[in-house]
């Protein structure tokens, strides 16, 4: 018999067990698929199939297979911790998820918020302590759901006979599992007090590149109601899905380098042992991610910007955007003012005077904050651009920008940087010093501010529009840069910074643009 009360529900694949913590049920380490192991590598994921009696769901399950920091390298003020605080081993078995809900009954019909977590699809896990559901189902009435996901060579290898074997697609594991992962939410997440017809998807970085893919892929129709896309737009970002036979013939490469002639003997081989080689593969040729997401034919059947440009998209509500200062283009410690004034000139020569103008500098700390800021401005025009074919198609976009920053001498030094959002998303009080998964010690306004983002949040995953609560009002995309900017003073972004808006567009419409994370962003001309 359910006894939900005490944290025990009945899913379509059998019973499960969890446990309370406060007046949340938590239930960890869920199985959606099947082990994507031995003849199932290298597939789309299946069904997880049924259990008898009742499954314990209180720990943690395995990471996906990533490169792995030796505990000896880690950073100093994580040592004696798992990477990141990730609470949990890596293994090719990989496929659960985890749910908290405050649900006080089965049919409370709470919205629902799915999590891809971060990483460049290469690294990260669902599990990491930063995106821990606790502290935002329990603040807000919503069911929070983490997912892992293949990464890398595992959620991504491509081949020829792959594709043949499946009927003219292969790669996109990671995102076919996300697919899956919705699925079974749709399926069972009543169970746990959830809607299932009340879905967000929402993703951070390379999460969040995934979670575009998923704004796009007709494998989601029907599955989820929202998507919440967090420093990571692909119509102008710097990750793009690109050809799946770019890909196929990188796969093609990479067995000839492991010696095997087959699937089958692909299949065959210990994982780590592969991804071993896959390291050296990767490093010995420079490819900086190896193999990525692509146009497979299945999950994405065209070009993602055919696809969003065609209106061939997903209806869902959108809610899109960026940080202020992304990522540490340079060394603030080491750069200069003659420096940023040499970039400027170089990088921008039509437009070096507003550029002088629009970025001001007084030392070189300043500067080096100024060429982030510049990057994630540009960056800021791949969310702009989807909030204006959203609204030229009649469906709802809300764009964000956030710029605030840790109230500490290094917080305004550095401004507010990837990830940035995340704790206070996920309630992490104490966490987000540069980096969200180590100390920062919160003032009032931090805890203010999570209440405006979580407000936020919590608004457009139960109504598609984020507005409610008492917070400033939000602005629906209706025209030319309707972005909010969401910091200790939110407001609708200033009609000052629409032309410096406007120039980044116009170069992107021809132009590369081309950002590392340890170099000045600069526009390339497309071939």
């Amino acid at each position: 018999m359910t006894n939900f009360e005490n944290a025990k529900v009945k899913v379509k694949q059998g019973w499960l067990q969890g446990y309370n913590e406060g007046e949340l049920k938590i239930f960890k380490g869920i199985p959606y698929a099947k082990p994507p192991v031995g003849d199932l590598r290298f597939k789309e994921p299946q069904d997880p199939g049924r259990w008898r009696g009742t499954r314990k769901a209180v720990n943690y399950e395995a990471a996906a297979i990533q490169h792995v920091m030796d505990e000896e390298n880690l950073p100093a003020n994580v040592h004696g911790v798992p990477q990141f605080m990730m609470p949990s081993q890596y293994e090719e078995d990989c496929l659960y998820l985890n749910v908290w809900t405050p649900a006080k009954t089965e049919d409370a019909k709470l919205p629902v918020f799915i999590w891809v977590h971060g990483g460049g699809m290469v690294a990260g896990s669902g599990c990491e302590v930063v995106c821990d559901g606790t502290g935002f189902a329990s603040r807000k009435d919503i069911v929070v759901v983490t997912i892992n996901y293949r990464l890398g060579l595992f959620g991504f290898f491509a081949h020829k006979d792959l594709t043949k074997e499946a009927d003219g697609h292969s790669g996109n594991y990671a995102l076919l599992d996300i697919a899956q992962a919705a699925k079974w939410v749709k399926e069972n997440i009543a169970a746990f007090g959830g809607d299932p017809e009340c879905i967000t998807v929402a993703g951070q970085s390379g999460g969040a590149a995934a979670t575009g893919t998923v704004h796009a892929s007709p494998m989601m129709k029907g599955l989820i109601q929202r998507v919440s896309i967090e420093s990571g737009p692909i119509f102008w970002g710097f990750m793009q899905p690109g050809p799946r036979e770019e890909q196929e013939q990188r796969g093609e490469e990479f067995m000839k380098y492991l010696g095997k002639e087959t699937i089958e003997e692909m299949r065959a081989m210990d994982a780590w042992e592969m991804f071993d080689k896959y390291e050296q593969f990767t490093k010995e040729r420079g490819f900086q991610f190896g193999f990525n997401f692509c146009v497979d034919g299945k999950f994405l059947p065209k070009p993602y910007k055919e696809i969003m440009e065609n209106k061939e998209y997903n209806d869902f509500d959108v809610m899109i955007g960026s940080c202020a200062q992304e990522f540490p283009c340079v060394k603030k410690d080491e750069y200069t003012l003659e420096q940023y004034d040499a970039y400027l000139k170089e990088a921008f020569p039509d437009n070096y005077e507003n550029m002088k103008k629009w970025y001001p500098a007084s030392n070189g700390i300043e500067a080096a904050k100024q060429v982030s800021t510049i990057a994630s401005d540009i960056m800021l025009m791949g969310s702009a651009k989807i909030g204006e074919i959203c609204h030229k198609d009649g469906r709802n976009a809300y764009v964000w920008l956030m710029s605030k920053e840790n109230e500490t001498q290094r917080g305004h030094e550095d401004g507010c940087p990837h990830c940035a959002e995340m704790p206070y998303i996920f309630g992490r009080v104490d966490c987000g010093e540069r980096n969200p998964f180590f100390p920062y010690h919160w003032e009032d306004v931090d805890y203010k501010f999570m209440d405006t983002v979580q407000n936020y949040w919590y608004n457009f995953a139960k109504t598609g529009n984020p507005n409610g609560d008492g917070n400033p009002e939000w602005k629906k995309y209706e025209k030319d840069f309707n972005i909010i900017n969401i910091n200790n003073n939110t407001a609708m972004e200033k009609e000052e910074n629409f032309d410096k808006y406007r120039y980044y567009c116009e170069k992107l419409e021809t132009n590369n643009f081309v950002i590392s994370l340890f170099g000045p962003p600069k526009f390339t001309e497309k071939k």
